[in-house]
């Protein structure tokens, strides 16, 4: 025996359906949706919640047409290219996940713009941040020696001196060792030039009265940038660290510094050693000097 539910009419002469009927139409209803895989409660994006991604963007595009070189010496750098890729990855991880979690777009957006805001912060604010330094250098650097007296005899009247007067060759003393200078002597000397950044300035290889030794720069300007280093690396034109040694952070972007080189680091002999500022966040060489 089938039964079969029929509307039932009020008085004002509606119809109502069965309770039972209802709740049977909305469970067929949920059993739609959870098959299609679809959701009633969609995530909503404000349309003003992308202005600042707009407004960050054109900063960085910005950034990036006026200072090429550092873009070009960063894209071929692994610890740069990976910067990049992970500060995108996490922008979209919490834009996406934040939004899925709290159903509220907003919330998402603003999550998205911690790890995008970092990333701007670490790379491309530092390139518009310039730091000034005036160390004095070392006293008597500039200091003239006196010529010493000569004893040789003058030959500008073509005669030779008398044979008696002549010491034995025997008998002569030796002749004694130079004095040590009586103030820092400066050892060599070259022009900084920038790689894919801009550069100026000297950089100086100063021995001072104990032996020790520095590098002074001088009339010195560099590009800004995030965390600058210096190192001493032996060779000519030298562009990465390996082998150098580190003589400590740039103290400043423009001006006169010192930085003082440990004992035993410098080969002898003349042989030619490279002052080099390099870019240790990104591993990317900065500018160099070869003395």
């Amino acid at each position: 025996m089938t039964r079969h539910s029929t509307p039932i009419e009020d008085q004002a002469g509606t119809s109502q359906v069965p309770t039972s009927s209802r709740a049977t139409d909305e469970r067929s209803v949920d059993a739609s949706d959870s098959r299609t895989g679809t959701t009633t409660a969609r995530v909503r994006w404000p349309r003003w919640g992308w202005i600042p991604y707009l407004l960050i963007g054109a900063f960085v595009t910005f950034w990036a047409v006026t200072h090429v070189g550092a873009v070009v010496s960063g894209a071929g750098s692994w610890k740069a290219v990976g910067f990049g890729i992970a500060a995108g990855a996490l922008t979209v991880a919490a834009l996406v996940g934040v939004a899925r979690l709290t159903r509220r777009g907003w919330a998402g957006q603003l999550a998205g713009l911690v790890p995008l805001v970092a990333a701007v912060v670490i790379a491309v604010l530092p390139s518009y941040v310039t730091s000034s330094v005036n160390e004095a250098a070392p006293e008597g650097l500039d200091a003239v020696a006196a010529p010493s007296a000569s004893t040789a005899p003058d030959e500008s009247t073509g005669s030779a001196p008398p044979a008696s007067s002549a010491p034995p060759v025997s008998s002569s003393p030796a002749p004694p060792p130079p004095p040590p200078p009586a103030g820092p002597v400066e050892v060599g000397t070259a022009q900084f030039v920038g790689i894919d950044h801009d550069a100026a300035g000297v950089a100086r290889l100063i021995q001072l009265e104990d032996g020790s030794l520095l590098v002074r720069f001088e009339q010195f300007s560099v590009e800004s940038g995030p965390d600058y280093d210096v190192y001493v690396v032996s060779g000519a034109n030298v562009s990465v660290p390996e082998g150098g040694t580190l003589l400590g952070d740039l103290k400043g972007t423009v001006g006169d510094q010192n930085y003082e080189i440990p004992s035993g680091v410098l080969p002898g002999g003349g042989d030619p050693v490279t002052v080099l500022i390099w870019c240790e966040v990104f591993a990317v060489p900065v500018a160099n000097a070869t003395i």
